[in-house]
C-alpha cells in the first residue's frame, strides 16, 4: 500500500472555508443583482434592499472572523525560551 502524507485538519478547514466563501459570493452576487433588478424595474422602491445588504455585511464579517481565526491558528507556536 502506498504511503499516503497525514490528513492536516487545519488544510481541510482552510479549504472548507474556501468553499464556504465562494459560495456565500456566488449568493451575495445573486441577491445584489436581483435587489438591483426589482428596483430597475419599478417593483421595488429605492432603499427596499437595506435589510438584504446588511445581512450580507453581518455574513461577511463573520465569515472574516473565521479567516482570521484559521490564519491564527496556522501560525507556528513560538520557540520556548531558554
Amino acid at each position: 500500500m502506498a504511503d499516503r502524507p497525514p490528513f492536516h485538519m487545519l488544510r481541510a478547514a482552510f479549504w472548507l472555508l474556501a468553499v464556504v466563501i465562494a459560495t456565500e459570493s456566488m449568493i451575495t452576487l445573486v441577491a445584489g443583482l436581483g435587489c438591483l433588478w426589482m428596483i430597475f424595474t419599478g417593483r421595488e422602491p429605492i432603499g427596499a434592499c437595506m435589510g438584504v445588504s446588511q445581512q450580507i455585511r453581518e455574513i461577511w464579517a463573520e465569515m472574516l472572523a473565521a479567516l482570521l481565526a484559521l490564519l491564527l491558528a496556522s501560525r507556528e507556536a513560538p520557540p520556548p525560551d531558554g
